[in-house]
């Protein structure tokens, strides 16, 4: 099946552009979304809720469709709340992380059991991690991430995710990246972790944003070095449960348009392995 790339005919010397779904496991019309856009070459790079229950069919489908796979550390989803008896809403952990009156110990466990629950889900080791919420920065979930991988078989092969934006993109994306990235990248970079260079994609999920005029943005704004632009799309097949802006999401990446936008700003989308910051 022909790439994105091919079929736009993009240039060789377009700026790469991880584009990753996020939140794969939590639902089947998620799961087939990030399929479907994978197999188009649109989307390269997908986070896995380990926790959740991703088909067998599914993973297997995004390995066949060359997208890497990274774990979408959770401790505030409805996947945590039923896995974990104490689990707490994302203000509750942003409060217990910098209080610092979380466990280290139950930190360091439940990321292990995360990361082992991830590799038997995939059958190898994750490309990158990164966190939903993105609490893989906050402290001590951080240094514990770290922990765990240092004394993991994987070592300073798995990439991290950095939510610092590299110029103005809007409030909340600014805020984002304050809650722990650069501490994150110090002690990652030390590590000898990588990480992406720039950081895409955040906007007000609640708003009915015209996602056009933002990926327009997004896009135009990409360096010629690359960057990652999370995603959340869904089918809106069975997906009565999930929230709007998935299907919106969809509509959009999956679009004529969204194609032609990528070739009109000269981006392609570009894989982990292929390009990276040595931090």
């Amino acid at each position: 099946m022909l790439g994105i790339c091919a079929m736009t005919g993009q240039p060789r010397n377009a700026a790469p552009l991880i584009i990753n779904a996020d939140d794969v496991g939590m639902h089947p019309a998620i799961d087939d979304a990030v399929i479907e856009l994978a197999q188009r070459g649109i989307v390269t790079s997908a986070s896995v809720m380990s926790l959740g229950r991703p088909a067998r069919a599914a993973i297997e489908a995004l390995h066949s469709a060359d997208a890497g796979l990274g774990l979408h550390l959770d401790f505030t989803s409805a996947l945590a709340h039923a896995a974990y008896s104490n689990a707490a809403t994302l203000p509750g952990v942003m409060v217990a992380a910098w209080m610092r009156t979380l466990k280290p110990e139950r930190v360091r466990t439940i990321i292990a059991a995360q990361l082992d629950r991830f590799c038997q889900l995939t059958g190898r080791p994750p490309v990158f991690v990164d966190g939903h919420e993105h609490v893989h920065q906050f402290p001590m979930i951080r240094d514990a991430l770290l922990d765990v991988l240092a004394a993991s078989r994987y070592g300073a092969g798995v990439h991290i995710r950095d939510t610092r934006p590299q110029r103005w993109r809007g409030a909340k994306a600014a805020i984002i990246g304050l809650l722990g990235a650069r501490a994150l990248h110090r002690r990652a970079r030390i590590a000898g972790h990588s990480a992406n260079r720039d950081f895409l994609g955040v906007y007000d999920l609640s708003s009915g944003a015209d996602l056009a005029v933002l990926w327009r943005k997004w896009l135009r704004s990409v360096p010629p070095q690359g960057a990652l632009a999370m995603c959340h799309p869904a089918l809106p097949r069975h997906s009565h449960s999930l929230e709007p802006f998935r299907l919106r999401e969809y509509a959009w990446l999956s679009s004529p348009e969204f194609a032609a936008l990528l070739q009109e700003c000269r981006v392609t989308p570009a894989h982990w392995p292929v390009w990276h910051e040595s931090m």
